[in-house]
């Protein structure tokens, strides 16, 4: 394929054998030579096509994560390598390897489907172009705050042994009492200075610890048109499911989530690192392109239909809908137990609409406060600054 340059070329060097013929003049034809010499040699003067091979480590990632990508160009010329990620510039003689290393700035799922391959010669008279078929793919989880301990529990729990203190005594390790040896009590649990001192056994008693079910309930529905906007609000949010998330996974409750967004997806409770990798990956696409027209009471629904009563209910919402206010209080009237934890982000700009939707949202938090736990989270501060004075 030649280039605009090429066919320039071939434009001077007539425009300047036409003037001589005008002119009667040999200074054109001497002028000519050099855009004809050009136009010869690269005739018999052609580079090797650019050829682009990628290798990278295939992992999971963390936002902010960064990563080395090997390109390996065989060729000659100048180059312009684009892919999903990447774009490379530069000069080959042969064979090139180039090690470019990528900060994954963004959460989400990239799909590595073609590879965009720009080549010219040294003149830049002749040029290629393809698009080569390329496959692969980098998973980028949201970033996690650390949670060394997380003060919200639910207020009830299950008969399986767990991670959070009942108010029933049993096995357990948190120390609350002594009483009298009665038969069948353990020989460890014995107290033996107690014993001691008062001549007759005397056991140690714990708080028993139980389980619960916590179900992360996520709403990232569009209600802004502009993306700036939208953005903010969806990373907060996800953010904070995911550390939510990875921080139940590490305790022996089941968790599991329900997204609401361009469409409702959820997934069942579930243990250990099996449920916070289902979750993270879920959270992969949780984007809403359009203005969401889906109801609260889907989530609703998805709730109190295929997650057991007594569940502890963390709603992640930023309030903007009427539907939820109703929404919650049946959620409560059918024993689940409810946090919600509201990213602010209205009230950002002074214009009228931004007060009217800040005023509307701080009437809603007011009346959730009467029914459920209430958290309004100012997405410039950490989230783990903010849970850490909620009981």
């Amino acid at each position: 394929m030649r280039t605009l340059q090429y066919y320039a070329f071939i434009v001077y060097f007539a425009l300047l054998i036409f003037l001589s013929f005008v002119f009667i003049s040999p200074l054109p034809i001497f002028l000519s030579l050099p855009f004809l010499w050009l136009i010869v040699f690269s005739e018999f003067r052609v580079g090797r096509k650019i050829d682009a091979d990628r290798e990278y480590e295939e992992k999971r990632y963390m936002e902010g994560n960064v990563t080395n990508f090997k390109y390996e160009i065989q060729g000659k010329g100048y180059y312009i390598i684009r892919d999903s990620l990447n774009e490379l510039r530069g000069y080959c003689h042969d064979r090139c390897v180039i090690n470019k290393k990528t900060v994954l700035s963004q959460f989400g799922k990239i799909s590595f489907k073609y590879m965009e391959i720009y080549f010219e010669d040294f003149l830049g008279m002749i040029a290629d172009y393809k698009k080569k078929k390329d496959s692969g793919e980098l998973r980028v989880y949201p970033r996690i705050e650390y949670m060394r301990k997380l003060r919200i529990k639910p207020r009830k729990t299950r008969n399986l042994l767990g991670d959070y203190p009942s108010r029933r005594k049993g096995r357990g390790l948190e120390f609350t009492d002594i009483r009298e040896y009665v038969p069948g009590d353990e020989m460890r649990r014995v107290n033996w200075k107690a014993s001691a001192r008062r001549n007759e056994l005397i056991v140690n008693e714990y708080e028993s610890e139980r389980t619960g079910d916590t179900v992360i309930l996520l709403d990232v529905r569009r209600f802004y048109k502009g993306e700036e906007e939208y953005e903010k609000l969806l990373k907060a949010s996800v953010r904070a499911a995911a550390t939510i998330a990875t921080y139940l996974s590490r305790t022996r409750s089941r968790v599991g989530i329900v997204l609401l967004g361009e469409s409702v997806d959820w997934i069942y409770p579930t243990y250990g690192k099996r449920a916070m990798y289902l979750i993270l990956d879920r959270l992969l696409y949780v984007r809403s392109r359009e203005i969401s027209h889906l109801s609260f009471d889907y989530g609703k629904f998805i709730v109190s239909r295929f997650f057991p009563p007594n569940s502890f209910v963390i709603l992640i919402s930023p309030l903007l809908s009427w539907d939820i206010d109703d929404a919650i209080v049946e959620l409560l009237a059918k024993n689940y137990d409810i946090l919600v934890i509201s990213p602010t982000l209205v009230g950002e700009k002074k214009d009228l609409a931004s007060q009217i939707l800040r005023m509307e949202r701080e009437v809603r938090l007011r009346r959730l406060r009467v029914y459920a736990r209430v958290v309004d989270w100012d997405i410039s501060y950490p989230l783990t600054s903010v849970l850490r004075v909620i009981r």
